[in-house]
């Protein structure tokens, strides 16, 4: 049915009146007058049905958007991405600091209600234009010739009203078809010999734009900016397009405070020394982007972390906090400005971090430790760090890859050199021009941290004609070693020139002998034929900062991978724990349970967490080192928890009662009740029973740490009917939301407490029953 009436749209132009309908839900801004109709913002809800299908017009219009659409437009296809713009007009900015002879305006257009106002016979007679097909036409004009909405306020609905402009908000296909429709604003701008921009060789910079977001890189603004403003008025008269001049801002570089004003009044826009693009606040001098950005990022975090203290949040709740809030923020300036060069930064980061984790107490678990991965027995807190150079590693890979023809122009505008003779041979070192760029020497100092990590023997993938030769020659694709070297008996030798000409036609005899000499440098070394972690980065597309930061990870807490809590438990039990027995309890155990109490007590276990009298005895002179329950021996960490003959007593209990519940017999071992770690036949469920009795049994005889007591078998069933209650509302929960999980088996459990007929203090634990 539905492919029919999908059919019957694309065909005939009809579609179901409930396609033709959104209902508008406003939605209040915060510290706003709720008075005033501007300060709400219309949410539309669209048909489900509609949704699929103008799904798949937008799959089919996003193929021919990815050619068609040139790279200046960074919104809404594949592998364009906010960084670039930013890269563009930082890098833009460089070049007139070194060009300062000339004159540049920078202008922040700001669309007044853009996806609103855009032309529908426009969108049609672009589509036509440009051939996409009477069929697919015809399913557009199906959706964009009689569109209704209500709203609905305090759950009342309004009466239908037609509308007859803007893209549908909620609509897949919308971002598309306003892009679409842009494009030809920004084709005139390039076309337009009489609208300059940068000119580096044979690219031009000109305008960059994110969706709506656009910026224009105007030079000679007090000649040129009227043309450029005629141009978008014009452009604005056919599609619907409206400039806002009141927040349209205009920045400027190597002009005087006086043409400034005659710019200012001529065009009536205000000109300003910062805007903000893509969330991003620029200046004319790079420089002040730490400051502008960072600096007050951070500000805004550390007042958010200040505030957090008064919750309360747990150890996990506190690094999930920081992983799920701080993070995101600072994340998208790493991937979009990368300018740091002073690494104490992130000290004075993760102290400000580590102030809030421990709520300005003393650490109890090394930092190397919080910011190890869970399946390392880390506890998965951010490294900013890593974090940072994982975001500039991705930004290097185009040095490497050599793919971003217009970015690596621009950002290479004054090299005398190639990109990869200052990535490998060193000419950072002689050519100190290169260090003098803003961004370059931020960057070339990540790439120098892990250069010989990645690589002890030249890559394949150096051109030595491009290190040699990138700004005489200006080739769109270079050779490189894995194209003109050939294994021969294990070894690596050149190709004749004959048959490097055979697919690189423009290397002449003096590049093939440019090529030797490199060669012949290099061999000594040799070749890596192997596959690196760099060249997983520099061809890796998706998910490739998770990627880095994973691999960054590892290298920075390698020293960290025999930790040194897990050296003094082999000494506490006498005997080695293998690896394997650790990253089972890590990997497979502490996922039975969602609870964050629950995988605490481990971690604290693990870390051996709890201030015991040995330990405060040397912190404070008046303090006692003996243990709080015998008060007879020193109360080391182990004597505390396992062994004190007080201790023994209860763990004894605990054995013979667990034993019971799950009918195995189980060594009395502190491996065993202690960490988790068994080496015994169980069957799932009793593993996770048996991690549950003795996580319980833990908890219980910590909130009783420094009495003369130990819990009663009472107080250790009520906490394990708590757990008991939690795992059975996680089965439900998954199970409704489509992901079950197998059910655990509490039978053994309850006939325990029937047979032993212990008298629980809970009355609804009795009911649970």
């Amino acid at each position: 049915m539905l492919l029919k009436i999908m059919n019957q749209a694309m065909q005939n132009e009809i579609i179901p009146n409930t396609w033709k309908e959104a209902i508008i839900t406003l939605i209040h801004k915060e510290k706003s007058d709720p008075q005033d109709i501007k300060n709400y913002r219309p949410i539309s809800l669209l048909n489900t049905d509609y949704k699929l299908f103008t799904n798949i017009l937008a799959e089919r219009l996003k193929t021919f958007l990815t050619d068609w659409i040139k790279e200046d437009q960074a919104g809404f296809l594949p592998r364009r991405q906010i960084r670039d713009n930013v890269r563009i007009i930082l890098n833009a900015i460089e070049y007139y600091d070194r060009n300062n002879q000339k004159e540049c305006a920078f202008l922040a257009l700001d669309a007044e209600k853009a996806f609103d106002n855009i032309n529908w016979d426009f969108i049609i007679m672009l589509l036509k234009e440009l051939d996409m097909g009477h069929q697919y036409i015809t399913g557009i004009k199906s959706i964009y010739t009689n569109q209704e909405a209500k709203i609905c306020i305090n759950g009342q609905e309004t009466k239908k009203f037609n509308i007859a402009k803007g893209t549908r908000q909620g609509c897949p296909l919308s971002p598309l078809l306003f892009i679409l429709s842009l494009e030809m604003l920004l084709n005139n701008i390039r076309e337009d010999k009489e609208l300059t921009g940068i000119k580096i060789r044979k690219e031009e910079y000109k305008i960059r734009a994110f969706a709506d977001d656009m910026i224009c890189i105007i030079e000679n603004p007090l000649e040129n900016i009227q043309n450029w403003l005629k141009k978008i008025e014009e452009f604005g008269k056919v599609s619907g397009l409206k400039i806002n001049k009141n927040k349209t801002m205009i920045m400027t570089k190597n002009i005087s405070r006086k043409r400034q004003e005659e710019l200012e009044s001529m065009i009536g826009i205000k000109v300003t020394n910062k805007i903000k693009y893509l969330g991003i606040v620029i200046t004319p001098k790079n420089a002040q982007l730490l400051k502008n950005n960072y600096e007050e990022k951070w500000r805004e975090i550390k007042k958010d972390m200040e505030s957090w203290k008064q919750l309360n949040l747990s150890l996990l709740g506190r690094i999930s906090t920081v992983k799920m809030v701080v993070l995101p923020k600072i994340l998208f300036l790493f991937q979009t400005i990368p300018i740091i060069r002073n690494y104490q930064i992130f000290k004075k980061w993760n102290s400000d971090i580590s102030k809030f984790i421990w709520a300005g107490k003393k650490a109890r678990i090394k930092f190397l430790n919080l910011i190890d991965e869970k399946k390392r027995g880390g506890l998965g807190l951010p490294d900013l760090r890593s974090y940072y150079e994982a975001c500039g590693l991705s930004w290097i890979k185009d040095w490497s890859n050599l793919n971003k023809i217009k970015i690596l122009t621009l950002e290479g505008f004054d090299l005398r050199c190639g990109w990869h003779a200052y990535m490998w041979y060193e000419k950072k070192k002689v050519e100190k021009n290169f260090g003098n760029n803003f961004i370059r020497s931020a960057l070339i100092k990540i790439w120098e941290n892990y250069k010989a990590r990645f690589y002890q023997k030249t890559p394949l993938w150096i051109s030595p004609i491009e290190a040699a030769q990138r700004t005489e020659l200006r080739w769109d694709e270079w050779p490189t070693y894995k194209d003109v070297l050939k294994k021969q008996n294990g070894e690596y030798i050149l190709r004749t020139q004959e048959e490097v000409r055979n697919r690189f036609q423009k290397v002449s005899w003096f590049h093939y002998r440019q090529i030797q000499e490199y060669y012949n440098r290099d061999k000594k070394y040799g070749f890596a034929d192997k596959d690196t972690l760099w060249d997983k980065i520099r061809l890796n597309e998706r998910k490739e900062i998770t990627k880095n930061y994973k691999i960054l990870l590892q290298w920075t807490t390698e020293t960290e991978q025999v930790k040194d809590c897990m050296i003094k438990w082999a000494a506490y039990v006498r005997h080695p724990i293998n690896m394997a027995e650790w990253e089972k309890m890590w990997n497979l155990k502490l996922k039975y349970t969602n609870s964050y109490d629950l995988k605490e007590n481990w971690y604290k276990m693990m870390y051996q967490w709890y201030m015991t009298p040995q330990k405060l005895a040397k912190c404070y002179k008046n303090v006692k080192d003996q243990c709080w329950k015998c008060e007879k021996q020193t109360g080391t960490f182990f004597h505390m928890w396992w062994g004190c003959k007080v201790a023994k007593d209860y763990w004894k209990k605990i054995h013979e009662a667990i034993q019971k519940i799950i009918k195995v017999n189980i060594q009395l071992r502190p491996e065993h009740f202690l960490l988790g770690i068994t080496n015994m036949n169980l069957n799932r469920n009793q593993e996770i029973l048996f991690h549950y009795l003795t996580t319980a049994a833990r908890i219980v005889y910590a909130k009783k740490w420094k009495t003369t007591e130990t819990p009663t078998k009472e107080e250790w069933i009520l906490k394990i009917m708590d757990i008991k209650n939690m795992d059975t509302l996680t089965y439900y929960l998954k199970t409704q939301h489509g992901k079950p999980i197998k059910e655990t088996d509490w039978t053994q459990l309850t006939i325990y407490i029937e047979q032993e007929k212990l008298f629980l203090l809970n009355q609804n634990v009795g009911a649970d029953l």
